[in-house]
Protein backbone atom coordinates (compact mmCIF):
# COMPACT_ATOMS: atom_id res chain seq x y z
CA UNK A 1 0.00 0.00 0.00
CA UNK A 2 1.44 3.39 -0.96
CA UNK A 3 2.22 6.05 1.62
CA UNK A 4 -0.55 8.31 0.24
CA UNK A 5 -3.11 5.52 0.43
CA UNK A 6 -2.05 4.75 4.02
CA UNK A 7 -2.53 8.42 4.90
CA UNK A 8 -5.99 8.35 3.32
CA UNK A 9 -6.83 5.18 5.25
CA UNK A 10 -5.79 6.91 8.49
CA UNK A 11 -8.08 9.84 7.66
CA UNK A 12 -10.88 7.36 6.98
CA UNK A 13 -10.28 5.68 10.35
CA UNK A 14 -10.40 9.01 12.17
CA UNK A 15 -13.64 9.97 10.39
CA UNK A 16 -15.08 6.55 11.19
CA UNK A 17 -14.15 6.75 14.87
CA UNK A 18 -15.56 10.27 15.12
CA UNK A 19 -18.85 9.14 13.59
CA UNK A 20 -19.00 6.06 15.82
CA UNK A 21 -18.55 8.18 18.95
CA UNK A 22 -21.78 10.13 18.43
CA UNK A 23 -24.37 8.18 20.37
CA UNK A 24 -28.10 8.68 20.13
CA UNK A 25 -28.10 9.82 16.50
CA UNK A 26 -29.73 7.65 13.83
CA UNK A 27 -27.14 5.86 11.72
CA UNK A 28 -27.12 4.63 8.18
CA UNK A 29 -25.19 1.44 7.48
CA UNK A 30 -24.03 1.93 3.90
CA UNK A 31 -22.63 -0.68 1.54
CA UNK A 32 -21.98 -0.44 -2.16
CA UNK A 33 -19.57 -0.52 -5.05
CA UNK A 34 -17.41 2.05 -6.85
CA UNK A 35 -16.43 1.55 -10.48
CA UNK A 36 -14.42 3.70 -12.86
CA UNK A 37 -15.25 3.16 -16.53
CA UNK A 38 -17.02 -0.07 -15.63
CA UNK A 39 -14.11 -1.57 -13.65
CA UNK A 40 -13.96 -1.84 -9.84
CA UNK A 41 -11.72 0.78 -8.20
CA UNK A 42 -8.88 -1.40 -6.81
CA UNK A 43 -8.04 0.68 -3.70
CA UNK A 44 -9.15 4.09 -2.57
CA UNK A 45 -11.21 6.14 -0.15
CA UNK A 46 -14.87 7.18 -0.24
CA UNK A 47 -15.98 10.09 1.94
CA UNK A 48 -19.44 11.31 2.91
CA UNK A 49 -19.96 14.92 4.06
CA UNK A 50 -23.30 16.20 5.37
CA UNK A 51 -24.78 18.94 3.18
CA UNK A 52 -26.82 20.39 6.04
CA UNK A 53 -25.98 21.75 9.46
CA UNK A 54 -26.22 18.38 11.21
CA UNK A 55 -24.49 15.05 10.85
CA UNK A 56 -20.96 13.73 10.87
CA UNK A 57 -18.51 13.14 8.05
CA UNK A 58 -17.65 9.51 7.41
CA UNK A 59 -15.10 7.71 5.28
CA UNK A 60 -14.15 4.17 4.39
CA UNK A 61 -11.60 2.35 2.30
CA UNK A 62 -12.57 1.04 -1.10
CA UNK A 63 -11.13 -2.42 -1.78
CA UNK A 64 -11.74 -4.22 -5.08
CA UNK A 65 -14.59 -1.80 -5.76
CA UNK A 66 -16.46 -2.46 -2.50
CA UNK A 67 -16.92 -0.18 0.52
CA UNK A 68 -18.92 -0.34 3.75
CA UNK A 69 -19.39 2.21 6.55
CA UNK A 70 -21.71 3.75 9.10
CA UNK A 71 -22.72 7.35 8.40
CA UNK A 72 -25.14 10.00 9.51
CA UNK A 73 -28.65 10.00 8.10
CA UNK A 74 -29.56 12.67 5.55
CA UNK A 75 -28.21 14.19 2.36
CA UNK A 76 -24.46 13.68 1.92
CA UNK A 77 -21.90 14.97 -0.57
CA UNK A 78 -19.73 12.07 -1.76
CA UNK A 79 -16.04 12.30 -2.76
CA UNK A 80 -13.55 9.69 -3.93
CA UNK A 81 -9.78 9.35 -3.96
CA UNK A 82 -7.61 6.59 -5.44
CA UNK A 83 -3.99 6.71 -6.49
CA UNK A 84 -2.19 4.58 -9.02
CA UNK A 85 1.56 4.07 -9.15
CA UNK A 86 3.01 5.35 -12.42
CA UNK A 87 6.73 5.01 -11.66
CA UNK A 88 9.53 5.38 -9.13
CA UNK A 89 11.86 8.24 -8.32
CA UNK A 90 14.80 8.83 -6.03
CA UNK A 91 14.08 10.63 -2.80
CA UNK A 92 17.43 12.47 -2.98
CA UNK A 93 19.89 13.34 -5.71
CA UNK A 94 22.48 10.85 -4.49
CA UNK A 95 23.61 7.51 -5.96
CA UNK A 96 22.40 5.46 -2.97
CA UNK A 97 19.10 7.30 -2.50
CA UNK A 98 16.05 5.18 -1.70
CA UNK A 99 13.21 5.34 -4.20
CA UNK A 100 9.56 6.20 -3.68
CA UNK A 101 6.48 5.57 -5.75
CA UNK A 102 5.35 8.27 -8.14
CA UNK A 103 1.56 8.31 -8.04
CA UNK A 104 -1.25 10.08 -9.81
CA UNK A 105 -4.88 10.45 -8.88
CA UNK A 106 -6.87 7.74 -10.65
CA UNK A 107 -10.25 9.37 -9.97
CA UNK A 108 -11.05 12.48 -12.07
CA UNK A 109 -11.10 15.82 -10.21
CA UNK A 110 -14.87 16.20 -10.65
CA UNK A 111 -15.30 13.35 -8.13
CA UNK A 112 -12.74 14.66 -5.58
CA UNK A 113 -13.17 17.76 -3.43
CA UNK A 114 -15.10 19.49 -6.24
CA UNK A 115 -17.58 16.62 -6.36
CA UNK A 116 -21.25 17.48 -6.73
CA UNK A 117 -22.37 13.88 -6.23
CA UNK A 118 -24.96 13.58 -3.49
CA UNK A 119 -26.86 10.73 -1.91
CA UNK A 120 -29.58 10.68 0.73
CA UNK A 121 -29.04 8.06 3.43
CA UNK A 122 -31.85 6.65 5.55
CA UNK A 123 -31.74 5.19 9.05
CA UNK A 124 -30.68 1.54 9.05
CA UNK A 125 -29.35 -0.52 6.11
CA UNK A 126 -28.55 1.28 2.87
CA UNK A 127 -27.55 -1.53 0.51
CA UNK A 128 -26.51 -1.02 -3.09
CA UNK A 129 -25.36 2.58 -2.81
CA UNK A 130 -23.25 2.20 -5.95
CA UNK A 131 -21.25 4.79 -7.85
CA UNK A 132 -20.39 4.36 -11.54
CA UNK A 133 -17.69 6.96 -12.22
CA UNK A 134 -16.32 7.79 -15.65
CA UNK A 135 -12.86 9.04 -16.54
CA UNK A 136 -11.96 12.19 -18.41
CA UNK A 137 -10.48 10.13 -21.26
CA UNK A 138 -11.85 10.83 -24.71
CA UNK A 139 -13.44 7.72 -26.18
Amino acid sequence: MSRDLRACALVALVFGLAAAGCGGQPKAHVRGTVTLDGKPVPEGIIQFFPTGATGQSAAAPIKDGVYELDASVGEMKVTFSANEVIGKQKMYDTPDSPTVDVVRQLIPARYNTASELKVTLKDGPNEGVNFELTSDKKK
